[in-house]
C-alpha cells in the first residue's frame, strides 16, 4: 500500500501568500490567449487581414520566444538583488504586458493590409517580450514556494483558481467590444485593453512580485556557477520525466488549440449557419462552460492528486478527454446547438490538470534536476514549458489557418461553403481533439516521479546543501 507523507508545519503555505501568488494565474493565462482570442476576429474579421497572414503574426512571435524564453529562465536563476531573483522581473514584466497590449489595439483602420500584419506582428513580438519578462519568473517563483509534495498541489489549487477565472473571463473580452456603447469592434477592444492591462496585468500581475518568498534564493548563491547556458539547458533537456511533462504540455496545448482555433468556425458556420454574432455567443457560452466546469474540476483534481498521486490522476483526466474528443463529432450538431456545451463536461478538466496537476509536477521535476545536476533553475525548467505553451498556442493559427485555406474554406460564403468543406474541417477538429490526450498519454509513461520518490530526493537533498 502507497506511503502517504504528512506535510510539516513549517512548509506550509500562509493563505493570504497562496492567494496573493495564485493571483498571479490569471494575467499568466490571459497573457499567453488574449492576442490570438481578441486578435482573430478583430484583426481577420473586422480588419479583413488574410487568415494564412494572420497566422503568421501569431507564429513569428513564437520564433522569437524560443531565444528569450530561455535566456529569461537563465537571467532569472542567476539574477542577485536584495528583492531576490524572480520578484523584480515579475514586477516589471507586469508593467510591460500592460503597456504593450493597450499599443496592439490602437491600430489604425483603413490600413493597407501588409501594414495590419506589420502592427500586429510588432505589436506582438512587443507584448510577448514582455509576457516572457512576466511568465517565466512568476512561474519559477510560484514553482518554490514550498519543498514539500503535498503543499505544491494545495498552492497550484489557488493558481489553477485564479487561472480558471481568467479562461472564464477570456471568453467574454470580445462579445464585450460588440457592446452597443462602442461605435464598433475596434473602438470596444481598445476600451478593453485599457481596463485589461490596469486592472488584470498590472493590477493583478504585481502581486505574487509583492507577497511571494524565494525560499531557494540562498540556496541558488551557493551553487556552483560555472556550468554554462547551453549545458544547463541540455541537463534539463536530457531527463525522461523533463521529456514526459514537455510531451504532455505540447501534446495538450498544440493539438488542444488547433482544436479550439477550428472549433470557432464551426459553431458559426457549422451549428449555427453562418449567424456570426450568434455563433460567437454560443462559442463564448462554451468556454463559461468549460470555466464552470474547470471550477467544479479544480476541487477535484486537488483531492485525487493527493489521494491517488499526481500521475495516476492525471492519466484518468487524459482518458476521460480522449473520449471526449470523439463526442466532439456528435455533439457540434445544427440539430441541436446547444447539446455542444456537454463539450466541456468531458473536455474542461484537462485545462485544469494545466494548471493544478501539471505545476506541481513541474516543482517536483525542479528537485529532481537539482539532485541529478546540482543545481537550482526553476527558471530555465520554467522557461520551457512556458515557451512550450505559447508555441502550442499561437503555431497553431498557422496550422489551422493552413487547414481553412485548404479546406476550401470562404467566409464570404457564410454558411454556404462548398460541397466536403465543413465535413473536412470537423475530421481535422476531431482528430486534433483526440490526438491531443493520446500522446499526453503516452508521453505520460516517460515520468517516473511519484510521491515516494518526492519526498526520498528532498531528504537527500537537504542532506547535501541543507533545508530551505
Amino acid at each position: 500500500m502507497k506511503k502517504h507523507h504528512n506535510t510539516k508545519a513549517e512548509d506550509r503555505i500562509p493563505i493570504g501568500q497562496k492567494i496573493a501568488v495564485g493571483a498571479g494565474g490569471f494575467p499568466f493565462q490571459n497573457g499567453g490567449l488574449i492576442v490570438q482570442y481578441m486578435a482573430q476576429p478583430i484583426f481577420q474579421i473586422f480588419l479583413g487581414l488574410n487568415p494564412a497572414l494572420f497566422g503568421l503574426a501569431m507564429t513569428i512571435p513564437r520564433i522569437w520566444d524560443a531565444f528569450t524564453d530561455p535566456i529569461m529562465g537563465r537571467i532569472s536563476d542567476r539574477f542577485t538583488s536584495k528583492y531576490g531573483r524572480r520578484r523584480p522581473f515579475v514586477f516589471a514584466g507586469a508593467l510591460l504586458m500592460a503597456l504593450t497590449f493597450i499599443s496592439i489595439w490602437m491600430v489604425p483602420q483603413g490600413l493597407g493590409e501588409m501594414a495590419t500584419f506589420l502592427w500586429l506582428t510588432v505589436g506582438s513580438i512587443l507584448f510577448f517580450t514582455a509576457y516572457t519578462i512576466y511568465s517565466v519568473p512568476v512561474y519559477a517563483l510560484t514553482c518554490e514556494q514550498t519543498p514539500d509534495y503535498h503543499e505544491r498541489t494545495r498552492l497550484m489549487f489557488y493558481w489553477a483558481l485564479f487561472f480558471n477565472m481568467g479562461n472564464l473571463c477570456v471568453n467574454w473580452y470580445l462579445p464585450a467590444t460588440n457592446l452597443d456603447i462602442f461605435p464598433n469592434t475596434l473602438i470596444g477592444a481598445r476600451w478593453m485593453a485599457l481596463g485589461l492591462g490596469i486592472l488584470v496585468f498590472f493590477g493583478l500581475g504585481v502581486l505574487p512580485a509583492i507577497f511571494g518568498k524565494e525560499r531557494f534564493y540562498d540556496v541558488a548563491q551557493k551553487e556552483d556557477q560555472n556550468i554554462g547556458f547551453i549545458k544547463a539547458i541540455g541537463q534539463a533537456a536530457s531527463s525522461k520525466p523533463m521529456l514526459g511533462l514537455v510531451g504532455i504540455v505540447f501534446a495538450l496545448n498544440f493539438c488542444g488549440t488547433i482544436a479550439g482555433s477550428i472549433a470557432m468556425y464551426i459553431v458559426i458556420y457549422h451549428v449555427k449557419q453562418g449567424h456570426v454574432e450568434q455563433g460567437i455567443v454560443l462559442n463564448a457560452m462554451n468556454g463559461t462552460g468549460f470555466a464552470i466546469v474547470g471550477f467544479i474540476a479544480i476541487y477535484v483534481l486537488r483531492f485525487l492528486a493527493i489521494k491517488l498521486g499526481k500521475r495516476r490522476a492525471m492519466f484518468w483526466v487524459l482518458l476521460m478527454t480522449a473520449c471526449g474528443g470523439v463526442s466532439k463529432w456528435f455533439i457540434f450538431t445544427p440539430d441541436a446547438p446547444y447539446l455542444l456545451l456537454l463539450d466541456a463536461i468531458l473536455n474542461g478538466p484537462v485545462w485544469v490538470s494545466l494548471g493544478v496537476i501539471v505545476p506541481s509536477m513541474i516543482a517536483d521535476l525542479c528537485d529532481w534536476d537539482e539532485y541529478k545536476f546540482g543545481e537550482r533553475r526553476e527558471g530555465i525548467i520554467s522557461s520551457v514549458f512556458t515557451w512550450i505553451t505559447k508555441f502550442g498556442t499561437s503555431f497553431t493559427f498557422l496550422v489551422s489557418g493552413i487547414a481553412l485555406h485548404f479546406s476550401g474554406f470562404d467566409e464570404a460564403l457564410g454558411a454556404n461553403q462548398p460541397e466536403g468543406t465543413m465535413t473536412l474541417l470537423r475530421l481535422f477538429f476531431v482528430s486534433a481533439s483526440v490526438l491531443a490526450p493520446v500522446l499526453a498519454i503516452l508521453c505520460l509513461k516517460l515520468y517516473s516521479i511519484n510521491e515516494d520518490d518526492a519526498y526520498r530526493i528532498r531528504g537527500e537533498l537537504e542532506e547535501r546543501r541543507g533545508e530551505v
